[in-house]
């Protein structure tokens, strides 16, 4: 069977493979970091609780200061980066 032409009938013939794998290919190591601010996210949350009264002003008010004091500590582990190395990727 031609491998440019994909068959009618799908579960009668085995489908063509398209694929490509680059492996130790010489290239420099690469590092990527990735900045997602979820502060919007995390203020809908509460926006949301808000109105559907499932928290009073008052605790909205403590929960949007204490977003706002999460934000300016410098902390890694409550920061929104994701850090991927070549290493860290599985060659599965």
């Amino acid at each position: 069977m031609n491998e440019n032409i994909i068959p009618i009938n799908r579960h009668a013939a085995e489908m063509p493979k398209n694929g490509s794998v680059i492996e130790n290919s010489g290239n420099s190591e690469v590092h990527i970091d990735i900045h997602i601010d979820t502060m919007p996210i995390a203020f809908a949350i509460l926006c949301s609780a808000l109105a559907a009264k499932q928290m009073t002003k008052d605790e909205f008010d403590t929960a949007y200061t204490q977003l706002l004091e999460m934000k300016k500590v410098d902390i890694p582990s409550a920061a929104s980066t994701i850090n991927i190395h070549p290493n860290d990727i599985s060659e599965s």
